[in-house]
């Protein structure tokens, strides 16, 4: 059955033609240079390929040393940049200038002015119908409260310079509200009060006879209720535990400015009414010149100077040669020597030989006490000044700056005598120095401002010679 069958013998498409006996290539020369040159490409590229990796191998190994040492710079740069800024950031962290002058304020002491019901002053308007039911209805205390009226509306200074006279009932009322009163309108009125009966003209003679005046002890025992300290360092931890201390009152009252006021034209009548000893001068002195010290008293500065300025001309020319070095000695031995003490230096301000002379001493106690000096010995102040190494990475440039305020304030202010032309010629040269030995851009605390400062100072110095 496997033969095939007529028809299907018959059928030319079962019949398949036999498969072509397939022909060998001949190989000729062109195709074996062809054949050659394929794998020699093939070589050259398998080379080519190591030899571009191993370049990017060695690429990669001076990569990471480029990448390392910048990295080195790069930490280097960090560094430097970071101690610059710390250095920025120390110059802002000094401590500005400022004490604690005042503590925990005390109880105010307690008065009575029984007198002022039957003082003279009101005798004219108990004489008047009207007046007299006014303070007749007001019951106890009516002959103060009609006097705070008058003193507040102005018309008890016009009673006082009419009459001629201020009773010692009135006066010693009016001066308690100066200190004490906590009513502020009636307290700048009392001030105003005594401020125009005491003659603001040394050489005239007041023209209202006082028959009660103020006294030094008055004036002190007012500042101690106030809270001030007179030794900060002492008194601060004295005054915390005081038992008479007002909880929640600590710093200046509101009486202070009038309290300076009041001190000033007291000071203003020496040669009509002696309220100070020249010991006493000088001990409100000093207090007046620390109160410059207190941050809170910042607006009344020009009180302050005022005040000060009339303290200066009290002393006569044998008792300020005397009184000037004795305030500077004791200022300098108490102030820290820092900012405070170029803001004790500053604020004794005005152009009087009295005020440059003291500006001068008391720079030049500061300077000595800084040097271990004595005060009159001004070239050895110079020579220290001069001994800083300016370029040594260790150098205080903060107290150099201190050193250069106080040199300063002393040279061109004292008389400097004998030694003139060599400490002006020492200064010079010093100034020449921090000027040109210090870099603009050296970032070390206060060395930019002492550069600033000793080229000004260099410059006027010049000019002056």
């Amino acid at each position: 059955m496997s033969d095939p069958l007529d028809f299907e013998a018959e059928d030319l498409l079962l019949n398949f033609p036999p498969a072509p006996t397939k022909r060998k290539k001949v190989t000729d020369l062109d195709d074996l240079l062809g054949d050659y040159y394929s794998k020699q490409r093939e070589i050259d590229s398998i080379a080519h390929k190591k030899s571009k990796s191993s370049k990017r191998y060695s690429s990669d190994d001076e990569d990471d040393k480029n990448e390392k040492g910048n990295e080195t710079k790069l930490s280097e740069i960090a560094d430097e940049c970071e101690k610059q800024i710390n250095q920025i950031f120390a110059e802002n962290e000094i401590a500005l200038w400022g004490l604690k002058i005042f503590g925990q304020q005390k109880s105010l002491p307690s008065f009575g002015f029984i007198e002022l019901e039957n003082c003279k002053l009101l005798q004219p308007f108990r004489e008047n119908q009207l007046d007299s039911d006014l303070l007749s209805d007001s019951g106890q205390g009516a002959g103060e409260t009609f006097l705070e009226g008058l003193l507040m509306n102005g018309w008890l200074s016009q009673l006082a310079l009419i009459s001629g006279f201020v009773e010692a009932s009135i006066a010693s009322w009016t001066f308690y509200q100066v200190l004490y009163s906590s009513n502020v309108e009636l307290q700048l009125s009392a001030c105003d009060f005594w401020c125009n009966i005491l003659s603001k003209n040394e050489a005239v003679q007041p023209s209202i006879v006082l028959e009660w005046i103020p006294s030094y002890r008055e004036l002190k025992d007012a500042l101690d209720v106030y809270g001030y300290l007179s030794d900060t360092s002492q008194n601060a931890a004295l005054n915390s535990i005081s038992s008479s201390q007002v909880p929640g009152s600590e710093g200046p009252p509101v009486n202070i400015s009038s309290w300076i006021k009041l001190l000033s034209a007291c000071f203003q009548i020496r040669k009509f009414h002696s309220i100070f000893s020249v010991s006493e001068a000088e001990e409100v002195l000093i207090v007046i010149i620390r109160l410059f010290l207190s941050r809170q008293l910042q607006g009344i500065s020009f009180i302050l100077t005022d005040c000060m300025q009339s303290i200066l001309s009290f002393f006569t020319e044998d008792e300020w040669a005397v009184s000037c070095e004795k305030v500077a000695h004791d200022i300098a031995y108490s102030v820290p020597k820092d900012l405070n003490s170029l803001r004790i230096v500053e604020c004794i301000s005005g152009t009087s030989n009295r005020s440059k002379h003291f500006r001068g001493r008391m720079a030049i106690y500061m300077l000595g006490i800084l040097f271990e000096k004595e005060v009159f010995d001004g070239m050895g102040i110079l020579k220290s000044l001069g001994s800083v190494k300016l370029k040594d990475k260790d150098t205080d440039f903060f107290t150099l700056y201190i050193y250069l305020v106080l040199s300063e304030n002393w040279i061109l202010s004292d008389d400097l005598g004998d030694e003139r032309s060599d400490i002006l010629s020492m200064w010079t040269k010093f100034l020449r120095n921090c000027s040109g030995n210090i870099s603009s851009t050296d970032w070390r605390l206060y060395a930019s401002k002492v550069r600033s400062k000793a080229s000004y100072l260099l410059q006027s110095t010049i000019s002056e010679r």
